[in-house]
């Protein structure tokens, strides 16, 4: 390194900044690694003074882990695909898709305010247009006297295998380079549909280096489609429902209100669409016949599973109600 005076002692500072940094980020979890480089050297010197303050952090480290994954109130950040059209104005950009890190919860409406102005501040107001849907962009149908920016939600995209080693919510969040967002659509044309004719294109984006990166936007580097036809759909739509149940039953502090708006939303007979309607649809003897045998099993073995989640939400419910109620009467 030229014109750096660096030694062992700028190294410990840069590693303690680093430390600090992760803090502030929220990456309670990656401190420990930072402070393993750190630690063997102090404890060479015995710098005992400096020791304590690391342990010490670590132990609020640590605090701070237990306490986000009890409350889940800690984001990690919000993702979006952004894809740039208009040879005439993005010249090499023309035709090329990133993905974006923005800070805990950021809305769609934001970062598409803030390109459309970034961009217009460079082309001209007049020679901007947001293109907010998700479905495929063919370039010929764009007029060449505008700049187009596509902006789409998208979120982290793990497969089973992944899922199984990462269980956390940090875990989750960190190295990641595969992204995933779905765009509903029908054979007929339309968008929407009943459940019988309702399908969605889920596309997976990979990008070029995972996240967090030192940069906020990484190139995509290949995408890939899969069409789902409507009783996947209902499988998919199934198999989320009961993840979300048994993933508010098993937390160690159940949200008794959203357990109740999830279940109020599962089981209630007013609801016409979801579970009823896919049941409706896709099992009755009538309905079945017209679709795979191995796709209507499928489905039943989710709606058991379904069932069996609303049963243990029930209970959930039941045992709290209990407890708030003996809380009430002791009071």
């Amino acid at each position: 390194m030229q014109d750096v005076h660096f030694n062992e002692e700028v190294l410990m500072e840069l590693l303690e900044e680093c430390g600090d940094g992760l803090w502030k980020a929220e990456r309670y979890e990656l401190i420990a690694d930072i402070y393993r480089l750190i630690i063997p050297i102090y404890e060479q010197r015995r710098d005992f003074e400096k020791l304590t303050h690391l342990y010490d952090t670590l132990h609020r480290a640590y605090t701070k882990v237990i306490e986000v994954m009890h409350s889940g109130k800690r984001l990690l950040g919000t993702y979006f695909r952004v894809a740039f059209f208009g040879q005439g104005f993005f010249e090499d950009e023309d035709g090329k898709e990133y993905i974006y890190k923005e800070p805990k919860f950021t809305p769609l409406s934001e970062i598409s305010q803030r390109l459309l102005k970034l961009y217009s501040d460079k082309f001209g107001q007049e020679n901007v247009k947001i293109i907010q849907d998700s479905g495929k962009v063919n370039p010929k149908d764009l007029d060449s006297k505008y700049a187009y920016i596509q902006v789409t939600h998208v979120t982290p995209y793990l497969d089973d295998k992944e899922l199984e080693d990462r269980k956390t919510d940090f875990e989750k969040s960190h190295n990641i380079r595969r992204f995933v967002f779905e765009t509903p659509f029908t054979v007929s044309g339309k968008k929407q549909g009943g459940v019988d004719e309702q399908c969605k294109r889920r596309t997976v984006l990979t990008t070029t280096h995972c996240f967090p990166y030192v940069k906020k936007r990484i190139a995509v580097m290949y995408q890939h489609q899969t069409d789902l036809s409507p009783i996947e759909v209902a499988i998919d739509e199934m198999s989320s429902k009961v993840a979300e149940l048994r993933l508010l039953c098993s937390a160690s502090e159940v949200d008794m209100i959203k357990l109740q708006l999830k279940l109020q939303g599962s089981i209630s007979v007013q609801v016409n669409a979801g579970p009823l309607a896919y049941a409706r649809a896709f099992l009755d003897d009538s309905s079945a016949k017209k679709y795979p045998d191995n796709k209507v099993k499928q489905l039943k073995e989710v709606f058991r599973q379904f069932v069996d989640a609303c049963g243990q939400a029930l209970e959930s419910t039941r045992d709290l109600s209990k407890k708030i109620s003996r809380s009430t009467t002791t009071r």
